[in-house]
Order: structure tokens, then C-alpha cells, then sequence
């Protein structure tokens, strides 16, 4: 179980040492943490379940969290999450929407708990103002990065024969540039 953690100075500190609060007043990084006091999650503590409904976002202070997937042959880890990182941001994008992945604590971490709430009835704060211009990068940058990930699955896309029949036999490169191209067209 998560335990609350009393904002002082270091918190602050914390904060404005991160890159996206360079140049937040202090003042507004102290109203960002009264609005959203520290948490600490013990190591191992499940935070996110994957398929659990999403209402919050977390911003690491201190610590690392894990997040995974769970697939076919077991979990698979997609990367790890360290101080000035937020993650779980579709709990205040899309409230409600499925989590897509599992998040754990690997270690005793320290997280601000960002709600909706938060970002509507402060949005004149320039902490959160500061936090929505990051997260707005970060997700444009994870969408370039789809982008760049589909062109080269749909470059390299041409099924393979099968080598007792000579015929195109489907592979899953194939069978996902057909997925695609029945949704933006294409051959």
C-alpha cells in the first residue's frame, strides 16, 4: 500500500531540479504539491494492473517504476520509469480507459498522484502547465516513433514463399500490412 509523504523543501527541490520545472517558481511548485502530495510506493508494490480502469497518473520524484505486459509466454517488460517521468498518463487524458500495462515499484519510490481533477482546477499553475507541455512532447514523440515503427514494418512487408509449395505463404509481417491497409488503404 501506498503511504502518503510530507511535502517539504526537498520535494521542492526534487521538483525544480527536473528539467520540464526549470523555470516554474518555486511558489507554484509548493501549490503543485499541496494539490498532489507526495506518495511512496514500497518495492514490489503492484501500482497499475494491466486491464484495470485507469483515474490517475503518476510523476516519479524518486525511485523507479517497471512497467510490463503480459503476453503469450509471459510478462514482458516494456522499460523502466525514474525520477521526472510520468506514467499511467491516460488516467488523466481518458479516465476510465483500460491500463495497457502492469506497473511496479522496483524499488521504494516516491511519486506525485496526478488526477484529472488536478489538471483542470489548476490549470493555472505553471507547474501544470509545465507538466502538460512535457507530456504533450513525450507523446508526440512515442507517436513519431509508431510511425517510424509502421513504415518499416509496411517497407519490409512482402510474404515469404513457402518453401514446399513455392506459394506466398502469410507471415505475420504480411498479415499486419494487410490490417493496415484496410484501415488507411494502400497496397
Amino acid at each position: 500500500m501506498a503511504a502518503p509523504h510530507s511535502p517539504d523543501g526537498d520535494a521542492i527541490q526534487r521538483l525544480a531540479s527536473m528539467y520540464m520545472f526549470k523555470t516554474v517558481p518555486r511558489a507554484s511548485l509548493s501549490a503543485l504539491l499541496e494539490e498532489a502530495p507526495p506518495v511512496v510506493y514500497a518495492a514490489g508494490h503492484v501500482i497499475f494492473r494491466q486491464g484495470d480502469t485507469a483515474s490517475i497518473a503518476l510523476l516519479v520524484l524518486e525511485g523507479e517504476l517497471v512497467a510490463e505486459v503480459q503476453g503469450p509466454k509471459g510478462p514482458h517488460k516494456l522499460g523502466t520509469s525514474g525520477p521526472g517521468e510520468i506514467v499511467g498518463e491516460q488516467g488523466i487524458f481518458v479516465p476510465g480507459g483500460l491500463r495497457s500495462a502492469t506497473v511496479t515499484a522496483s524499488r521504494p519510490t516516491v511519486c506525485l498522484v496526478l488526477e484529472p481533477e488536478l489538471m483542470d482546477q489548476a490549470a493555472h499553475n505553471p507547474a501544470v502547465v509545465a507538466m502538460e507541455q512535457h507530456l504533450l512532447g513525450t507523446l508526440a514523440r512515442r507517436i513519431r516513433r509508431t510511425n517510424q515503427a509502421i513504415q518499416h514494418v509496411w517497407k519490409a512487408g512482402t510474404p515469404a514463399a513457402d518453401p514446399a509449395t513455392g506459394d506466398a505463404a502469410p507471415t505475420r509481417v504480411a498479415a499486419l500490412r494487410s490490417w493496415f491497409s484496410g484501415i488507411f488503404g494502400g497496397d
